[in-house]
């Protein structure tokens, strides 16, 4: 069968945390449809090589196997999969050219935050079995450290002034618009015998020590601390006996389908518009965000064009 080179063409971006994670797609050792084929190169990218195995991986991650999906969606998928890896490996020799390394004490640091957030004694196991080994995939991450610092420094030049800010918020202002909220906190218990115990002892001021001890509710370990919510974010119930409360009050024991509650109303705060110096740091991060993901697209355009860039697009 003849190789068949074909030209990629631009898909919109999805936003530069997209680019940055898709390396963790990418890049593990292969089995695939074709026999004996996995180390067989199918995109190159300036000299760069990705092989079928590492292309079947990754769309083995992307697209589980007991996942249905139709054929036009898998097409679309597997367009993406591939404009992805080939921006990626643009970045990558961005990353090689301008010098920039991952250092150990980097890479080490990354890892354990993910770990932390992931939190699950079945984390090495899944690990192991979607990317082949915990080496391997300490491999993804620093590639995938390597993409950001090449992305940071492709946008170093991005600013934003307060003028464009205070000018957003003037343009924008009905998305700054907050409904009434309140702040609570939560105990929940498993019976109504121990949540009138609980009750009976509680003031404002042991709530987020008793909630620290006793709730069962993963706010439990925060102090029962909900945050400020409006209604509508909370189950209704739960809405029903808190914006009924003052501040500092605490609620009668109440029963839902997820056990005996006791709440206590910390805060009110009234609806209407966050004034321009609450939302200011936002603002300035969202046009920043817009402006450097413009700069990324336009570079990454321009690499194409100058870029020798081959796909054996019978063999994806």
């Amino acid at each position: 069968m003849e190789n068949c080179v074909i030209a990629i063409k631009n898909h919109p971006r999805k936003r530069l945390a997209r680019i940055a994670a898709v390396l963790l797609l990418i890049n593990a050792g292969g089995c695939g449809m074709l026999k004996d084929n996995s180390k067989e190169v199918i995109i190159k990218v300036n000299g760069r090589t990705i092989t079928a195995g590492e292309y079947r991986d990754a769309l083995k991650r992307l697209v589980p196997t007991d996942k249905g999906h139709e054929a036009d969606e898998l097409v679309e998928l597997k367009k993406e999969l591939v404009t992805e890896m080939v921006e990626e490996e643009l970045l990558l020799e961005e990353a090689q050219s301008a010098g920039i390394t991952i250092s150990a004490e980097e890479l080490s640091s990354e890892v354990d935050m993910i770990k932390q957030e992931y939190g699950d004694s079945s984390f090495k196991s899944v690990i192991e079995e979607r990317y082949g080994s915990m080496e391997g995939w300490e491999e993804r991450i620093r590639r995938k450290l390597l993409v950001r610092k090449a992305i940071e420094k492709i946008t170093a030049s991005v600013t934003v002034n307060e003028k464009a800010a205070r000018e957003y918020y003037r343009d924008n202002k009905d998305e700054f618009t907050r409904p009434e909220q309140v702040r609570a906190r939560m105990i929940v218990v498993s019976s109504e015998e121990e949540a009138m115990a609980v009750r009976e002892k509680l003031t404002p001021e042991s709530f987020s020590a008793v909630a620290k001890e006793v709730s069962l509710s993963p706010e439990g370990k925060e102090g029962g601390d909900l945050g400020y919510f409006g209604k509508g974010d909370m189950p209704g119930e739960f809405e029903d006996v808190v914006f009924g409360l003052k501040p500092n009050e605490i609620s009668p024991v109440v029963k839902t389908e997820y056990g005996f509650h006791i709440f206590l109303l910390e805060d009110r705060r009234k609806g209407g518009s966050a004034s321009y110096v609450e939302v200011r740091s936002r603002i300035l991060e969202k046009i920043k965000g817009e402006k450097a993901a413009s700069v990324l697209d336009a570079w990454i355009a321009g690499k194409k064009r100058t870029s020798r860039i081959e796909i054996k697009e019978e063999l994806l």
